[in-house]
């Protein structure tokens, strides 16, 4: 069997792997943008007590995301100065394309395990 056939005739190779956004890729601003997709909006505390780090620490990520065009935030001064966080529609289609990427990543490996299964059971 072809390695294309073996992985549903989709590409096979580096070309994949190379697509990885390497700016999302990144653990602490992976875990934000998973954090952000199903939300409309998520506050800065949530974040920050779900991901387990500090407030300085999530600031930087948050900014280096706003810089990139990935989030917005805001403040609500009337609410105790919270701030919300929210991906724009760049960081919701930059993280979508990362996550196809990812998933196309794991249905190759998965398509290759089942095909090295396949022939040491025949």
């Amino acid at each position: 069997m072809t390695p294309e056939a073996a992985y549903g005739g989709g590409p096979v190779g580096p070309v994949a792997v190379g697509a990885i956004d390497e700016f999302v890729h990144t653990p602490a601003r992976l875990s934000i943008l998973s954090l952000l997709a199903p939300a409309q909006w998520v506050l800065f505390s949530f974040l920050r007590e779900s991901i387990g780090t500090s407030d300085s620490a999530l600031s930087k990520q948050i900014s280096a995301l706003e810089a990139a065009g990935y989030v917005e935030s805001r403040k609500d001064h009337a609410a105790r100065r919270s701030t919300s966080v929210r991906l724009t529609p760049h960081g919701r289609d930059s993280f979508d394309a990362y996550l196809a990427t990812l998933e196309a990543l794991v249905a190759r490996a998965r398509g290759a395990r089942a095909e090295a299964h396949r022939e040491a059971g025949a």
